[in-house]
Order: C-alpha cells, then structure tokens, then sequence
C-alpha cells in the first residue's frame, strides 16, 4: 500500500497499526496532558505533586513539550520561526526596567565551547522496512568501520565525514532471523554552524550520551530505574529521571536540564478490566466503566517502553481478531506478538484498545490511521482523580516529589557531573570536541513590587507572598451584586447543620458588606439526582430564585454533572455545588470563599487591581477535550467589559479533531466586541489576546491562523484602520526554573521576578514571570511569548500587565500561574469539556457561573 515517504520515516516500534482496515505499520501518537501533574497554587488547595510528570511518546531529537514537532525528521524552521515583532520592541529591546535587580540562579548548563562543524546529512532507509529505532542502529553498527563516526536519529544520519560515492548501499544481518537488510544511504545536506540543523545535532549527541548513564528510555525521556521508588501500599513505583534539551538562547547554546518523576503503576489495563468484570455484578454497565476509566488514559506498552492515549475501546476485536498485513497476508494479534516480541498473550478474550494517530491527521489528512493495543501488554501510568483525592498517597509521593530549591540544584549538579564522569559519554563528548560546565548559569532578573489590591474602600498589597486573604475577610469588597432571594436545597435529615451554615455564610458575606438575605431551605427526601432535578425545575419554576446553592451528600460525579447540566444548559440560573461534609465543618474560611464565589458568580468583584490603559479589551482563550466523546473539543474564550476588568463575557464552540478551530476563535472575537460595544456604547480601542494550550509546533499554525483571522475580525467590525492589539502564547508547561542567590542558599524568588535575558529566545519577544508563592517544592515560572505586536507597549508595560493580571483570579486571594483572563478561560473549557458537554446557556454568558 502506498503511503507518504516521511509517514515511513516517523513510525516507531508499537502494536499493529490499522488503517480501515489493512496494517500500516506501528507508529505513536500524540499525547494529552491528563496525566502530567503540575504545581498549582490556585482554588485556595496548594497542590502538592510539583515535578510529577507522564510525558510523551517516542525518541525526539528535542523534547519541546504539548503541540511540539516530534518526530526523527528535518524540520522546516521557517515555518515556525515567528518573526520578531521589532516595530514594537524599537531601540529598547525586550528587556523591562521596572523593579528591584535580583541575582538567579537556573536549571541551564552552558556549552563551554564546540567544534564549528561541517556537518553531512544522510537519509537512510532499509529493505525490507524496520519498525525498531533500536534494531536500526544494531543494523547500522554492523558497518562501523566504513561509516566512522555518526549520530543516527532513527532516519538520518549526521557524519563529520563526507561519503563517497553520495550514494550507496549496505547489506547487514537482522540478528532476530539472520534476514539480510539492504540498508540505503543518500547524501542529501550539508548543515553549517549556526542551521537550526545544528541544534538538532547537539541533542542528538546528548541523548548518546544520556544512554551511557545507564538510564531506561520510557517515551522521551531517560529514568533510572535503579533508583526507582517503591510505593507498594499504592501499588506504584516513582522513577526519577531528567529532561533535558540543548538550545540557542540570547548569547550562548546552553542545556536545559530538569528533574522529573515517572509514575509507574503496578497494574495492566487487563488487570482493571478484570476488576470492573468481576464488579458486573454490582454494576451493570460495566464496560461503560472500564472505557471511562481508560479513555484519555495514557499507557506504556511493556515490551518496548513507548507510549500511548487511549481514543477508544474496540468491543468487537481480541488478541485473535485477525488484521491484514502490509504484504496482503493475515495475522492474528496472538501471532504478531509471539513473532515479533516473543511475547505470550494469556487472555484471548480481552477488548483491544485504539490509539488515534492523530499527527498522520495533521500531517497527511489520513483520518483513519488507528493503533490497536492488547491490554494485558499495557501497564497504567499517571495517577487517576481517585489517587488524586486520596490526601495520604498525595502526601507521600510530595516527599519524594516536592523538591525545594537547594534539594533540586543538588539533584542538577550531581546530574552533570554524572554524564561529565562517565567514561562512555565522556568519550562521546571527546569524539565530537563539545565541553559542557557542570556549573550552574547565573543571571540578574528583576522583582516587581507588590501590586496595590483595591477594595471599596482602601487599598492593601499581598506582601511578599502575594496573599491577602486577610484584608479581605474584613474590608469591603470592591462591588457587591444585589440579591433578593436564594435558594438552598438540601436533603432532609441535614436542615439543621444546613440552616446553622447558611447563618455562618450569612456572617461571612457580611464581614465583607455584601448582603446577602437569609435564604429559603428546600427540604428533600433524599440526595438522589432525580430528587435534585425535580426540585430545581420546582424552584425556579414557584419564585425564579438568583442562586442556588445544592448541598449534596458524597462526591459521586454524576450529581455534580447534572445538576450543573440542569442549571447551566437547561435553566441558567448560577449555581454553587457543597458537598455536605464541608457544611458540616461550619468553617469561617470555607463559608467566606462561597460567599466571595456567589458575589462574582452574580456579578459583583471582591476585589481590583488598576490598569491605566482606557478602553483596553484582554481576552483570555484555551481549549479543552471532552472527556467522553474524543474527537470533540470546546474552546472558551473570556474577555474583559470595562476599564476595571472586572466584568465579562464569555463564550464557548465546540469543535470536531480536525476542524479549523481558528474560525471558533474569530467567531468568540466577534461576539465580545458587539458585546463590548453594546455594554459600553463604543469599541475598545485596543486589545492584548492571553492564548493557552499552545505548544512549540503550533505557534506557527497559531500565527498563521488564529492571528490573521482576529484581524480580518477586527476589521470587519472597525473598518479599514482596525484596531492596535497584541497576541501573547502563554506556555505553563515549561522546564526552565529559577532560584534566588542568598545567605541561606538557593530560594524561591518572590512573586513578580520577571527573566527577559539569557535565556530568552533572541529570535522572539518572549519573556518568564514568576508570579506566585510556594511553599512547598519549587516555583514554576510561566512562559510568556508576543508573537504579534500592533499595540506597541513597550516591554515593561507588558510584562507589568501581565503580573497585575495574575492578581485578578477571585477563586484564589492571591496570585496565580497565568492572567486571569486565561484561567478563567480554561475553568471555562475544562466545566464545558468535563461535565457540561454541551455549550451553555448564552444568558449567562455575562457571568461568572464558572467558576
């Protein structure tokens, strides 16, 4: 069967691959973020698993996290490299003046110096095909003598040495069936000190010399599985291991490395469908059980360490279904496995699992391409929402995960001095005249000062920590919304710890001037979901109630669901979800975050932070999948009403795998201006757009698309002359940290420390901003990169908007990871995608119902 000759190039060793219905191949896939934890200090809940992380798939030249070019190919750099937006930046550069200098230290080694290569680029293919990166480099190395020395990526390879003729062939012996391989080598680019080619090489080289270490490659990055950590209580194992990537940054190429932790549990995916089997029982639908606990899952297959998401569970095939394979021939699953791995399946009966190659549907528009996958062969990885919510295994895996400053600069330094010492990658390093500093880079960034916090009637700052959850259990809230009648409904036997919390609730709302009338206690029989369901259409149908706080009795998700559903598709009237063991602790702190969710919930603001800038517009947008239905997305998009960003509008699309996402996008632009300009009775005269969820390989598509069509909105609506704007990629999913030089050793720096130089891009407009306060592990700084630029604030305007706009969440009375806008936008998403499924009602799209 023909197909692309790159698809040929980018598979890599897996299970049999499908495409309706003749194999293909096995080729990997592209990954979710579900099971990646990060360090979030958002909600008022400090997460506590910073550094755990189940990361992506196959052997790429540089790991560059969610949405990046993956893959051993040449990549076409220009069609990525966003030009810099130097009208804006003029003579001044990027970098921002405000603020106090501080001295950092980060996670980057310098590359002391290296040989100006020239460097000769081979394509190499083998006849019959192998799918195994590791076979190919067997097959290669059989032919030492005649290639010298050469980096190899699986598809090409990189010599210091010219080969003649240009063209050749090499036959070499697959040890596994003494099959003699015709392995062809072709000439086909030179790469010259400073190609982008270049850098490609140096993590080539790296990654030999990470293999010397004796580490176990699992998708892209290396773990020691010696120094694994057993938790056998929880049935998981936590590997150590690093990230690490070679780049071009402001004055040097340096080497960014980081620690992560692999979470490995101690169970197949036959293991859980065999206990959701033996739960029929109890449950019927039992394999709506086990497909909702292993879509979106990502699974490592046992017998060559890459890994997958799980799109689907095909009912239907087992390991004795038969496929046909590339030569026409049939197969059972059973045999493929005993043939090409040497492996035993024991349970012939078990589903198969379907992974959607979704990069042949970005690449080559192939939409059925499909990797079928035997349980029994895939072991879970991640930790699951139960585990999440399971305070003492949380606890435990931060002991070895929550790394602080000093432990994580340690673990960085021992690192290099590893690969430096080791005698096989210190003659790799030799081979190719490279010497890297085991000596950590320092810099100067800069600390902001505290942001002023605005309530109705002063002002206050959140200090050093940037929290001022104390000022405000005792001052004004900047507006408080009007409320005439709420309504609590509640099961029965509860009414009275209900009526004793409302009176709390009622205290705490008061403390802060905002007014809230006693509200009626709907008894229930009970806290089923049909009882609730009937009682809100009851409720609102008698006396049409403002809020409606629903006490519900266990965290069974599908009464949050759909009560949410009810009341934000079918009903809107905003709602707040308690679960009764919280009304039970009758707790001041807890009743005055529901008080503060109910004022902004209704429109009211508990807080502000000023913006000068009149007339501004910031759009926050991220996108989300469903938890269900995979090829379904929903994008939301937030955008501010007035000059004191504290009023919105919100919308939300949802959109097909493979659907153009950027006419979404351009569609929520539309609406909010109308919006805007029928709130305020003129445009905004300008606009700075905050895009999550992007990664490396699409900030070209974003530029490209989403950039052009915000313009063609623009002018649609303001005529020729348009409107300024500036469009900023923010990336939280990033490797680089900071740490603060003092007399107690390396430290968190303060919230507000902004880096713009050395290791910045030189080619982007692109900056960090540690905005908040940990106090546990290590602060994680966010990425900010300008990719367009027709507003013209100078460098420090933007980075300073951008930290006051990290103050503006009111689910957290301090700062947060990202602007609010952006955060605001991903609750959004994440409600729609999760729970709603379903757009909601656009007659609360000026609330925040969300959050």
């Amino acid at each position: 069967m023909q197909r692309p000759s790159r698809q040929k190039q980018q598979r890599a060793a897996g299970a049999p691959q499908l495409r309706a219905p003749r194999l293909i191949g096995p080729r990997p896939v592209v990954f979710s973020d579900e099971n990646t934890v990060h360090r979030q200090n958002l909600a008022g809940v400090q997460h506590i698993t910073e550094g755990i992380k189940t990361l992506g798939a196959e052997d790429t030249l540089v790991p560059l996290g969610r949405g990046a070019v993956r893959g051993q190919r040449q990549i076409n750099t220009e069609h990525f490299r966003i030009p810099r937006p130097e009208s804006s930046l003029g003579k001044v550069g990027k970098q921002g003046t405000s603020g106090q200098p501080v001295k950092l230290l980060t996670n980057y080694f310098p590359i002391t110096s290296y040989t100006n290569w020239c460097l000769y680029q081979y394509r190499v293919d083998f006849n019959p095909e192998e799918d195994s990166i590791n076979t190919k480099r067997g097959l290669l190395r059989q032919h030492r003598e005649r290639l010298g020395g050469y980096l190899f990526d699986g598809t090409m390879l990189f010599s210091g040495s010219r080969y003649d003729p240009p063209t050749f062939d090499l036959t070499s012996i697959r040890r596994q069936d003494d099959q003699n391989v015709i392995i062809k080598v072709k000439f086909t680019n030179v790469i010259e000190t400073g190609d982008y080619a270049y850098i490609q090489v140096f993590n080539l080289l790296l990654r030999n010399c990470l293999r010397h270490l004796d580490l176990t490659l699992i998708g892209r990055n290396y773990y020691d599985s010696k120094a694994k950590i057993d938790m056998a209580q929880y049935k998981l194992q936590l590997w150590p291991g690093y990230e690490t990537t070679i780049g071009r940054y402001e004055d040097n190429i340096l080497l960014c490395a980081e620690i992560s932790t692999k979470v490995m549990r101690q169970e197949t995916v036959l293991d859980f469908f065999n206990e959701c089997v033996a739960n029929r029982h109890h449950n019927s639908d039992w394999m709506f059980n086990f497909k909702i606990g292993v879509l979106g899952t990502t699974v490592m297959t046992k017998y060559n360490n890459v890994t997958y998401k799980i799109d689907d569970v095909d009912e239907n095939s087992n390991p004795c279904s038969e496929f046909i394979k590339k030569d026409g021939s049939k197969m059972t699953y059973m045999q493929y496995y005993k043939e090409k791995w040497n492996l035993l399946i024991r349970d012939g009966k078990q589903p198969l699992l379907i992974s959607k190659n979704k990069r042949s549907i970005r690449q080559f528009g192939v939409e059925d391409t499909l990797v079928y996958l035997v349980p029994e062969l895939c072991i879970m990885t991640g930790i699951t929402d139960t585990m999440r919510n399971n305070f003492a295994l949380m606890k435990d895996m931060a002991v070895h995960t929550s790394v602080n400053p000093k432990e994580r600069t340690d673990k960085l330094i021992n690192f290099a001095n590893r690969l430096l010492n080791t005698p096989d990658s210190v003659t790799e390093l030799k081979r190719w005249n490279l010497t890297l500093s085991n000596r950590l880079v320092e810099l100067t960034g800069r600390t902001l000062p505290p942001e002023p916090i605005l309530s109705r009637t002063r002002g206050y700052n959140g200090g050093n920590e940037a929290d001022w959850t104390k000022h405000l259990r005792v001052l004004p809230m900047f507006t408080s919304a009007i409320v005439k009648h709420w309504v609590i409904l509640a099961p029965r036997d509860c009414c009275r710890e209900v009526d004793a919390f409302s009176q709390s609730l009622l205290k705490a709302a008061q403390g802060m001037t905002f007014t809230l009338p006693r509200p009626v206690i709907v008894p229930m029989k009970d806290g089923g979901v049909n009882t609730f369901l009937t009682h809100i259409e009851q409720v609102i149908n008698s006396s049409n109630p403002a809020f409606i706080l629903n006490v519900i009795p266990s965290t069974r998700g599908d009464i949050y669901s759909l009560i949410k559903r009810k009341l934000c598709i079918d009903r809107a009237v905003p709602s707040q979800v308690v679960l009764l063991k919280n009304v039970r602790k009758n707790n001041l702190s807890i009743c005055t975050k529901i008080a503060i969710q109910i004022n902004c919930k209704l429109g009211g603001a508990p807080w502000q932070v000023t913006i000068p800038k009149k007339g501004l517009m910031i759009i926050g947008f991220d996108v989300c999948h469903d938890s269900q239905r995979t090829n379904i997305s929903f994008g939301a998009l937030v955008a501010t009403m007035n000059d004191a960003h504290t009023s919105y509008y919100s919308c939300v699309e949802a959109h097909k795998s493979g659907e153009e996402l950027s006419v979404y996008f351009a569609t929520g632009i539309t609406k909010a201006l109308i919006k805007y300009k029928a709130k305020n009775g003129t445009l905004p005269t300008s606009i700075v757009v905050y895009r999550d969820g992007v990664g490396e390989g699409q900030i070209s598509h974003v530029h490209n698309t989403e950039v052009r069509l915000l313009q063609t909105a623009c002018k649609r609506i303001y005529g020729p002359k348009s409107v300024p704007f500036a469009f900023v990629i923010v990336t939280k999913r990033i490797s680089s940290r900071f740490f603060s030089l003092g007399s107690k050793g390396p430290q968190n720096p303060q919230p507000g420390t902004i880096i713009d130089t050395v290791v910045t891009d030189p080619t982007k407009y692109d900056f960090f901003l540690i905005s908040q306060h940990v106090k546990q592990g290590t602060v994680t700084p966010t990425h900010y990169h300008v990719i367009e630029d027709t507003l013209g604030l100078p460098p420090d305007i933007m980075q300073r908007l951008t930290f006051k706009l990290t103050h503006m969440y009111y689910n957290w009375s301090g700062t947060i990871r990202v602007p609010a806008p952006c955060q605001l936008a991903h609750k959004l998403a994440f409600l729609t995608a999760k729970v709603l499924r379903h757009a909601p009602c656009t007659e609360l799209d000026e609330l925040l119902y969300f959050l």
